[in-house]
């Protein structure tokens, strides 16, 4: 996977899974910012971690959810 990086930031190339295509940037290894847009009725949905594992865990439930 590609992703672009600069000093303080990577953002990964979207991804799709499930219905939703992903989007996640992090910054200074702290911050996680996940944007999901669904596939078919064009639902978006932005949301900010400072866990990963919070992250992770709404990614999983974003997926499974539909």
């Amino acid at each position: 996977m590609k992703a672009k990086l600069s000093p303080n930031m990577i953002s990964f190339v979207a991804v799709r899974r499930g219905d939703w295509v992903l989007k996640i940037s992090v910054y200074k290894n702290k911050q996680i910012l996940v944007m999901a847009l669904n596939c078919y009725d064009f639902r978006t949905v932005v949301n900010y971690f400072t866990d990963q594992n919070c992250a992770a865990d709404f990614i999983e439930q974003l997926v499974i959810e539909d």
